[in-house]
């Protein structure tokens, strides 16, 4: 299979991790061109990765003809501008979740996609990783039922008005910032089962005087599988995913969003599931996208447009409804 050639559009520390991936680990993927809109940064950047271009502009990016994907990684309020400009000139796009701050958003790009005739998938990588993707086929093997899922992400950070996570106008704060993650898991999960998701109970905490962001958030969802999902920019909280149902518990261990050690007590039996990356995790997601474009499909079967809109749908529902409204602007 021809390798996809590939565009990074915002040259951040994500960036440096994706390019990572792509030009050490990938299979169908390779590094063409990085743009950024400081000219020496491009520069500085595509040197690093030798990348064949660096642009300092994206408008000159997005007219390379030889481009075919592009890796949106600049923070979330930039998202939908530039994947209107690539997918705009036939590019296919991969955007760093968040996709964007809100449904509609989506929604328009996604329809832009689609007549374009191009892909456009939001970049959650914890479902590509192939211990999670075994995961799953063991819970239909063994005919699994959920009962309830448990996941957070929080890290313990000193407010520093210079990260993105701290400044509202960036729409920062824990539920787009990681909060994502862990949402993401239990609807992915639930789509799986095939189990209708209830509107969530959700509680947010500013904590900080110098920003209007959410510092915290929890979202309880009753139901068929109820869940118990957390985020944090100020705390640090458990780094391992639960899930459970009568005669089973299953842990992903540390590091729960790169799943790549999973423990499934069944009935009194361990199984382990272990499958570990070779570099960083990114190349799962890389590959995954590479392969659908080389064989021009126009979804995907693991990075799920209905998961993408559901969870987009309770993040912006949750942050209005909490006062932090302007978050999803």
């Amino acid at each position: 299979m021809k390798k996809v050639k590939w565009g990074i559009a915002g040259l951040g520390n994500i960036a440096q991790r994706f390019a990572t991936a792509l030009t050490q680990y990938s299979q169908h993927g390779e590094l063409h061109a990085v743009a950024a809109r400081d000219f020496e940064r491009a520069k500085s950047f595509g040197e690093q990765f030798s990348a064949n271009e660096h642009y300092g502009s994206y408008q000159e990016m997005a007219e390379d003809s030889e481009l075919e994907a592009v890796y949106i990684a600049t923070v979330h309020p930039y998202h939908k501008a530039l994947a209107e400009l690539f997918l705009s000139r036939q590019k296919h796009v991969l955007v760093e979740k968040p996709a964007f701050t809100n449904l509609s958003d989506w929604l328009e790009m996604k329809a832009l996609a689609k007549q374009q005739g191009v892909l456009l998938l939001e970049a959650m990588k914890t479902v590509t990783f192939p211990a999670y993707r075994e995961l799953k086929a063991y819970i239909k093997q063994h005919q699994l039922q959920l009962t309830s899922i448990e996941a957070g992400f929080g890290n313990r950070n000193q407010y520093d008005p210079e990260v993105f996570i701290f400044n509202d106008k960036l729409s920062g704060g824990s539920t787009l910032d990681v909060g994502v993650y862990s949402l993401w898991l239990y609807y992915d999960l639930c789509h799986f089962m095939n189990v209708e998701v209830s509107k969530p109970f959700v509680e947010m905490l500013g904590t900080l005087d110098q920003c209007h962001v959410d510092t915290d958030a929890f979202f309880k969802f009753d139901g068929a599988i109820k869940g118990k999902i957390s985020s944090s920019i100020t705390t640090a909280l458990s780094r391992v995913a639960i899930l459970k149902g009568n005669d089973f518990i299953i842990t992903i261990k540390d590091k729960w969003w790169n799943p790549q050690v999973i423990e499934i007590e069944h009935k009194g039996k361990v199984t382990m599931i272990e499958s570990l990356a070779a570099g960083n995790g990114f190349e799962f997601e890389i590959d995954h996208f590479s392969w659908l474009v080389s064989h021009k499909e126009m979804e995907s079967d693991v990075l799920l447009h209905q998961v993408t809109e559901r969870v987009l749908t309770t993040m912006e529902e949750a942050l209005k409804e909490n006062g932090f409204s302007h978050l999803t602007g």
